[in-house]
């Protein structure tokens, strides 16, 4: 064959593969979509099917947004998030092939932990190994062994992969809003509050750990809402149970805010003295944490924190970090934690401030920030009576949200960071706002709306 013939093959298989690569995703895509239509997990819930469907196709116009981003702004792919765990997933994927019994020892964590495994495979990854280590969970494995696994069907396609992480994330939506329409009786509300939450939405559509996270958060909020009104059997608990646990690998902190708060929850819910249970049950919760660090150091919640704080701020300074702010260095003792405790939580709940954005992703979580104080302004002037059982839901979804806030506000002094940690709480504080705001006292003009009648109609 001539050198030409070989030219023409070559440029047909790169157009037939550059074919494939455009249209498996597509595929991948359409099939999602007559999933939510048929599914009984998507028909069971109070939102329409065609509501479901254009959340979702949402999500996947995000998800374009954030792979777009992340390859025109951020040139240097190995610390790109949505890029980095995708790419180390590559080495242990290409095991299955060469190696296949390495490949299901790393998938599942078996005996792996030797120099053989670190020079074939560990060693060429980027981020198997974090740069900071605090003695806890390293989720980063969670997340490039996920990815591993979907490599076996995705033909590492990375749009595949962002597809597979926003269905997952959908699902935790759904669980979410079925609990929030339960609750408040309101479509519009809780569809906004779980699908259209801008900030929300993106930092869960790519490969991030926020998709995972979003949908254990999901699945055991709504686990333990049925448990809480007696909807209950052991199979749901081992579910809880596994969900809690992916929790903790993912994200430690959301967790630490997450159960006390249902625990206050669950135990006040029948009760008349709401706000003497939480305030008795957080003490008594302090109080266990100063004792378990006592007994065991390595889980002294404040060394923890003045630890998790530290590397921050290190980080910020080493790589001088364009959206970082100061912060002074906590000490290890529970009075410096208090005196920090009000600007931590300010600071999470207002950034990023006007001046501070020097980047297009501090756009929308502004947006939203204004958005929401707007909305609270709207609930002294049109507030509404909530149930007693509405008003506790509220008190639940206020105190994870605080104690969160908290949390991410005393150890991240980089705006940026702040914004993304802070994410899992974004549609419950949208739904305790909401919630006051009495749409029924809208001016005419605006409930007569035909637009607004088709959402209420069709959502």
């Amino acid at each position: 064959m001539s050198n030409q013939g070989n030219s023409d093959f070559k440029t047909c298989i790169f157009a037939l593969m550059s074919v494939v690569n455009i249209l498996f995703p597509v595929l991948f895509f359409l099939g999602i979509i007559i999933l939510i239509s048929r599914n009984k997990f998507f028909k069971k819930s109070p939102f329409s099917s065609t509501s479901l469907q254009f959340a979702f196709v949402i999500r996947a116009l995000s998800s374009l947004a954030v792979f777009y981003i992340y390859s025109e702004y951020y040139t240097v792919r190995g610390e790109a998030d949505t890029f980095k765990y995708f790419d180390d997933s590559h080495y242990m994927a290409q095991a299955l092939w060469n190696h296949p019994l390495d490949y299901f020892q790393m998938l599942f964590g078996i005996n792996c932990d030797t120099n053989y495994f670190h020079e074939e495979y560990f060693n060429q990854m980027s981020n198997w190994v974090r740069s900071y280590d605090n003695g806890l969970f390293n989720d980063n494995r969670l997340i490039i062994r996920f990815n591993a696994f979907i490599r076996i069907f995705s033909f590492g396609n990375y749009h595949v992969h962002a597809l597979v992480f926003n269905l997952i994330a959908f699902i935790g939506s759904v669980y979410i809003g079925k609990v929030f329409y339960t609750v408040s009786g309101s479509k519009l509300k809780s569809y906004f509050t779980v699908f259209l939450v801008p900030s929300l939405i993106f930092w869960s559509s790519g490969i991030f750990k926020e998709s995972i996270l979003l949908f254990a958060l999901g699945a055991f909020l709504y686990l333990f809402y049925q448990g809480s009104i007696g909807n209950w059997n052991r199979k749901k608990g081992l579910v809880l149970l596994f969900m809690a646990g992916i929790l903790i690998v993912m994200k430690l902190y959301v967790f630490a805010a997450f159960l006390p708060a249902c625990i206050c929850y669950y135990v006040a819910r029948n009760q008349k003295r709401t706000s003497a249970i939480y305030i008795g049950l957080f003490t008594s919760f302090l109080i266990l944490a100063c004792a378990l660090g006592a007994f065991k150091p390595e889980l002294n919640f404040i060394e923890l924190i003045v630890d998790k704080q530290r590397d921050f701020i290190n980080l910020a300074h080493h790589f001088d970090v364009n959206s970082a702010f100061p912060m002074d260095y906590l000490q290890a003792n529970l009075g410096s934690l208090l005196k920090a405790s009000p600007e931590a939580i300010l600071n999470a709940f207002t950034k990023p401030w006007i001046g501070e954005v020097n980047s297009v992703l501090f756009i929308p979580p502004l947006f939203e920030n204004i958005l929401l104080l707007f909305a609270v302004l709207l609930c002294f002037y049109w507030r509404k009576k909530l149930a007693r059982l509405q008003f506790k839901f509220i008190l639940f979804c206020l105190v994870f949200t605080l104690v969160l806030y908290l949390i991410i506000g005393l150890t991240t002094p980089i705006t940026g960071a702040l914004v993304r940690y802070k994410i899992p709480a974004a549609p419950f504080i949208w739904i305790t706002v909401l919630m006051f705001l009495d749409t029924r006292q809208f001016p005419k003009y605006f409930t007569r709306n035909k637009l607004y009648k088709w959402l209420h109609t069709s959502l």
